[in-house]
């Protein structure tokens, strides 16, 4: 009896530090609008409807319905959708390219969160998990050219998943090689949030950049 006492509390801490190593934080993914990418003048659609002439309360019934959904689904393409909303508004077709050169003068990248990523340490992997059209990944490979800062990226319309949807942080964890309790995820929607903290992942709320490095770095530490 006398060996069991140090032998247990041996085994204790042997176990406690194995947690701990397990849990060490080996992966952060990002979303990307609201948190990479964002609005230039803190209107975000008022001001995309703004340059193109469109009542914002139609866009935004647009991008808050189910047309969105299926885009985000890759059911439908981003062209697509751009064609209803034309439509819609008894518009031209011809319009479309107007689409294109109003988003990238109503939005732009987050610089601060681009230089934090390239600051952290090689051994941590980056991620994206982004609900988005087919028009995310041409727009960060070839108009924004930062692909090279993940070494994933999961996009909704690619892999038929919608945050919070538990199965698309699944497939983002199991890409990257981690598991749940070793990755941070970054959104500005709360149910998104909650939706990976559901799986076990840390889940860091964005409201602004400097709050979200310091939660971040808080967990780092």
């Amino acid at each position: 009896m006398k060996h069991n006492k140090p032998w247990s509390l041996t085994s204790t801490i042997l176990h406690t530090w194995k947690k701990l190593v397990r849990m060490q934080i080996k992966a952060i993914l990002w979303d990307f609008s609201g948190v990479l990418f964002m609005s230039k003048y803190g209107l975000g659609h008022e001001y995309y409807a703004e340059l193109m002439g469109i009542p914002n309360d139609i866009l935004q019934s647009f991008f808050d319905g189910d047309m969105n959904r299926l885009v985000d689904l890759g059911e439908i393409s981003h062209e697509d959708f751009y064609r209803t909303l034309l439509k819609e508004l008894n518009l031209s077709e011809d319009m479309l390219p107007l689409f294109s050169e109003s988003f990238r003068k109503a939005f732009k990248l987050n610089l601060r969160i681009i230089e934090y990523i390239q600051s952290l340490p090689e051994s941590i992997k980056i991620g994206l998990l982004s609900n988005y059209s087919n028009r995310l990944r041409p727009l960060i490979e070839e108009d924004l050219e930062i692909a090279h800062l993940f070494d994933d990226m999961v996009i909704s319309c690619e892999v038929k998943l919608l945050k919070p949807d538990e199965k698309i942080y699944q497939t983002a964890l199991s890409r990257l090689n981690v598991e749940a309790e070793e990755a941070i995820f970054v959104d500005d929607r709360l149910e998104n949030i909650e939706g990976a903290q559901k799986v076990g992942m840390h889940g860091v709320l964005f409201t602004e950049t400097k709050q979200v490095i310091n939660e971040i770095n808080h967990l780092l530490s």
